[in-house]
C-alpha cells in the first residue's frame, strides 16, 4: 500500500476544515442535524464515550495536541439527536461575525455580580445556541465555540438555563 499516497489523500481531505476561518467553518457546522451529517463533515471520530443519557465523540482534525480535540460531538443514547458541537481553537480566535450584536446575550456565571466566567449567546433557528465561551464582548477572543439544543442547557450549564429563564418571565 502506497501510504504517501494515503497521507496525501487525508491531508487534501480535512484542508478544508483547517484552512477556514472560524465563521466558515462555524457556519457549515451549524447546519449539521444528524450523527450521519457529523460523520461527513468531520470524519470518524478519535474517541468515543458514554456518560448518563448521552454519547461523546472526540475528533483530532487539523493542527492539535495529541491531547486535546479539536471537535467534540455530543448525541442522546436514547434517540441519537445531536445535542450539541464544541470546536476548541489553539489559538484563540475572534468570532465576532457570528454573532451580531442585535442578536447577542451576554452572560457570567454564577452572575452579573461576582462573575468568575463569561460568554456570549446567540439563538439559532431550530431551538438552538451558539456559545463564544469565556468572551464577553466583541473583539474578545474565545477558545472555544458551542452550539447547544437550548433545551439541553439544563444538563450542561444550569446557571445559564436559570437565566435565561429569568429574562424570560421579566
Amino acid at each position: 500500500m502506497n501510504y504517501i499516497a494515503v497521507f496525501s489523500g487525508v491531508l487534501l481531505m480535512a484542508a478544508p476544515l483547517v484552512s477556514q476561518p472560524a465563521e466558515s467553518e462555524m457556519k457549515r457546522l451549524m447546519q449539521v442535524q444528524t450523527r450521519a451529517q457529523i460523520l461527513e463533515q468531520l470524519g470518524s471520530p478519535r474517541m468515543t464515550g458514554e456518560f448518563g443519557e448521552f454519547i461523546s465523540m472526540q475528533f483530532q482534525i487539523g493542527v492539535v495536541d495529541q491531547h486535546e480535540f479539536s471537535h467534540i460531538v455530543v448525541i442522546r443514547k436514547s434517540d441519537g439527536s445531536l445535542v450539541s458541537i464544541t470546536r476548541n481553537y489553539e489559538p484563540e480566535q475572534v468570532v465576532d461575525p457570528l454573532f451580531p450584536d442585535d442578536e447577542v446575550t451576554v452572560h457570567y456565571y454564577p452572575d452579573d455580580k461576582v462573575p468568575q466566567f463569561s460568554l456570549r449567546l446567540r439563538r439559532l433557528s431550530g431551538g438552538r445556541v451558539l456559545m463564544a465561551m469565556g468572551s464577553a464582548k466583541r473583539s474578545s477572543p474565545t477558545g472555544q465555540l458551542v452550539i447547544m439544543r437550548e433545551s439541553e442547557l439544563r444538563h450542561f450549564y444550569p446557571w445559564l438555563k436559570g437565566q435565561l429563564d429569568s429574562a424570560k418571565v421579566r
